[in-house]
């Protein structure tokens, strides 16, 4: 498995001390069963043996729901570093996931529902050491979860956890962490990526209001990533450019499949070096295959309410009731 570096220097330490000392102070957190039925009208129920396992029945607003059977699911995630995968040797503040995407493929169908989580999600978290040992669990930003300790591997199986938590205790089959600086290499592989720009990009002389551009190299890393200086400088107008990327970028991608059906795999070693994955290359293919087909994916969102925390840093608070609903969505059909 290959690790990924993280070494932005433009933040510091305090992101991964805010976690551990949220973890320090905050105690009693319950388990993600107790997060989704909290203040919830609409309470859930489950069977009487049962827990959070995937093979539990649920009864929602009177009506009784059961697993999906032949399901997998994968997380995929951009992290917030702009280099190959290399040794951490200090921690310096980065390695936070910037994009969160969840696939739930069904193989009875062969159809795919997505799932976009906000990056600033409120969930419970393991905070971790340097060496990953365990520290505690507290509520924080899903975001933290990929920040912990100085290994890629415990830092995307603590995002896993972090993410099958908000998610009920449903379990990820597959996932894959790839360094944000690798959307240039996919971006390019492709031809380049054409979308009109809604807003002024202030460091930019080419992502001009108003106009179409196709965009190539750094300009499509600024359009996905950039924050601070654009809009109102909240995640919110981040994730609606990288949702307007997503359906921009379909269509070439379908277009070099059709050209190439080894595209996936090429497009899979062209990643090897930004990317740590258990995802196998040929799984990874598969998956890109059936993604680029003609069929259409159903997209699921979780609402809820974006505010800041007592430091400043920006949280989003999911609405319990469109939590489970997207969870009833991805795992779960009525009961006949």
């Amino acid at each position: 498995m290959r690790h990924n570096q993280i070494s932005r220097q433009n933040k510091n330490k305090k992101i991964k001390y805010l976690a551990i000392g949220l973890a320090a102070g905050v105690l009693g957190i319950g388990s993600a069963a107790g997060v989704l039925t909290s203040a919830n009208s609409h309470a859930v129920t489950r069977s009487a043996s049962s827990s959070t396992q995937d093979t539990d029945q649920i009864t929602y607003k009177g009506v009784t729901y059961v697993p999906k059977g032949n399901l997998e699911t994968y997380l995929f995630a951009g992290i917030d570093s702009p280099d190959k995968v290399t040794e951490i040797k200090e921690y310096d503040g980065t390695g936070q996931c910037d994009v969160l995407l969840v696939l739930v493929r069904d193989r009875s169908t062969d159809t795919c529902k997505f799932l976009t989580i906000d990056r600033n999600t409120m969930t419970p978290v393991k905070s971790l050491a340097d060496d990953g040992s365990y520290i505690d669990t507290t509520e924080c930003q899903i975001s933290l979860a990929h920040a912990m300790s100085l290994d890629h591997e415990t830092r995307a199986e603590n995002t896993v956890d972090a993410v099958s938590t908000l998610l009920g205790g449903h379990k990820i089959d597959g996932f894959a962490m790839v360094n944000m600086s690798a959307i240039e290499v996919v971006n390019d592989m492709v031809g380049g990526v054409t979308v009109t720009i809604e807003d002024d990009f202030p460091d930019s002389d080419t992502l001009i209001k108003g106009q179409t551009v196709t965009l190539h190299g750094k300009d499509a890393e600024r359009f996905i990533r950039e924050r601070k200086t654009v809009a109102d400088g909240l995640n919110e107008n981040r994730m609606s450019r990288q949702a307007q990327y997503e359906e921009a970028f379909k269509p070439v991608f379908q277009a070099k499949c059709s050209e190439d059906k080894t595209f996936p795999l090429d497009l899979y070693h062209a990643l090897e070096d930004y990317m740590t994955t258990n995802i196998s290359a040929k799984k990874f293919s598969r998956l890109a295959l059936l993604l680029s087909d003609e069929k259409e994916e159903e997209k699921v969102s979780i609402e809820g309410t974006a505010d800041f925390d007592e430091d400043g840093w920006q949280t989003f608070t999911p609405d319990p009731n469109s939590l489970q609903e997207a969870i009833l969505s991805l795992f779960y059909k009525e009961k006949k």
